[in-house]
């Protein structure tokens, strides 16, 4: 994870040795205003404060733009001199700026999701990129290079609010990682040294005067990494090929579908010190995905019969409110197991009669298992899905694994329209900055050339 000081220092740093040499020499003049632009690496975090982390401010397509739009508007009217005018030191700041802001965001690209889209697309991406090894011998190593193999996962916005830890509460917080939450020093200390570069090289400077150095005192890097920058001449190219990036990312890097799978484990147990025939899934229906579960059981030696049923909110949460007071007045010895039997088939009655859905399986159907595919929804919908023994030789005690698959099929056909969309405007950047504004430049030149000798 990329902390806070490590996005201003790292940010900072890269931008800093990519400036051309006269910005760079502008902002050595005028440090205070690199910092400013600088604060622009931590800008994407402000949405902690505004809902939820890792959301609209991580979008790739509000910085992208505002940074095209800076890069044109110094195209279509540039300075007639070479002295540089305030609009010129606006367009310079807000585009670098952007940079910072982009940067941040490929920085958490693969921490968890983030709406990398929106407005486009109201998904969360999360990628995660693994070296495949296989175990077969090369040369004289042990394991074979397979790839880099690239891995998307997609979430809602609903389910997005859940994932990151920022947005959990304290308690959900502390079930899921503990009490402490251990980061390992090697980590830290490399972030720590980075910090520590970025408060030499970017903001000690500005509160001491130095002399300027020759161009012979610079060093042998700094001196290729600015020729290296002058070769990017074309700004509109570049952003060009990052809005074709982007197309590729929404696009076809990810496919016309993609299928997402959730398992939940858990056990039917019935013995004399717990009792817990029951399993009960809450998952979201979502819009534009087909949603299907499958549900399987295994059998042994004590026949048993299954309800499935879909219910609603209200008999989903009465059923496991009822079944969670008599469990514990077994528990405590107030109720004999006759009487928590009872109770429990009382409960079970109570809920098929109002379940939307109810499918019965028969001992070894069990373990054939059942499925069952959703009507499509035009808004997130959640369902609860309760699976309950209700039959079973109660003499014997038993102790069986029980599963549910949720799986998505994401259709992306919309969002792969708009990459190629994006693509397209990324194609018609390039061609005009490589075939159209060269020739305009260029008789601009003639004219001030004509002018300046009359």
């Amino acid at each position: 994870m990329a902390y806070t000081p490590t996005h201003l220092s790292l940010q900072g740093l890269i931008i800093w040795l990519l400036l051309s040499k006269k910005n760079k020499t502008y902002y050595k003049e005028h440090r205070w205003e690199f910092i400013l632009i600088n604060l622009f690496a931590i800008f994407p975090d402000l949405d902690i404060f505004f809902g939820y982390h890792r959301s609209y401010t991580h979008s790739l397509i509000i910085p992208t733009f505002i940074l095209l739009s800076m890069i044109i508007a110094g195209k279509i009217s540039p300075s007639v001199n070479e002295i540089e005018t305030s609009k010129d030191r606006v367009i310079r700041f807000v585009k670098l700026a952007m940079m910072m802001w982009i940067i941040h965001i490929f920085l958490d690209f693969s921490w968890g999701p983030i709406l990398l889209f929106w407005p486009i697309d109201l998904n969360l991406y999360d990628l995660s990129i693994f070296l495949r090894l296989e175990n077969q011998p090369w040369l004289f190593f042990p394991m074979s290079l397979v790839g880099i193999i690239p891995n998307w996962g997609i979430y809602t916005i609903t389910e997005g609010e859940r994932l990151f830890f920022i947005n959990l509460s304290n308690q959900e917080r502390q079930a899921i990682y503990g009490q402490y939450l251990d980061l390992y020093i090697e980590q830290i200390s490399l972030q720590v040294l980075l910090f520590v570069v970025w408060l030499i090289v970017i903001v000690f400077p500005a509160f001491i005067r130095k002399k300027k150095k020759t161009e012979k005192e610079e060093r042998k890097v700094r001196k290729y990494l600015r020729k290296t920058w002058k070769r990017i001449k074309r700004q509109l190219t570049v952003i060009g090929l990052f809005f074709m990036f982007l197309g590729l990312l929404l696009g076809p890097t990810i496919g016309r579908e993609r299928l997402i799978s959730y398992q939940v484990n858990a056990e039917y147990t019935n013995t004399t010190s717990f009792f817990d025939p029951t399993l009960g899934v809450v998952f979201l229906n979502k819009p534009q995905t087909s949603t299907d579960f499958e549900f399987l059981s295994e059998t042994g030696v004590v026949n048993y019969n299954t309800s499935i049923m879909l219910t609603n909110n209200a008999t989903f949460s009465h059923f496991f409110e009822s079944y969670d007071n008599m469990t514990q007045n077994y528990y405590d010895g107030n109720i004999t197991y006759q009487q928590l039997l009872g109770n429990y088939n009382s409960e079970v009655v109570s809920a098929k009669e109002n379940s939307l859905l109810l499918t019965r399986l028969i001992e070894e159907e069990n373990e054939v298992g059942f499925s069952y595919e959703l009507n499509q929804t035009e808004i997130e919908e959640p369902i609860y899905l309760l699976t309950v023994i209700d039959e079973w030789n109660t003499t014997n005690s038993f102790i069986y694994d029980v599963s549910i698959i949720i799986n998505y099929l994401i259709y992306r056909e919309q969002a792969r329209i708009e990459g190629i969309i994006l693509d397209m405007v990324g194609l018609v950047l390039i061609a005009c900055d490589q075939l159209l504004l060269p020739r305009i430049e260029e008789k601009r030149k003639s004219a001030r050339i004509e002018k300046s000798t009359d």
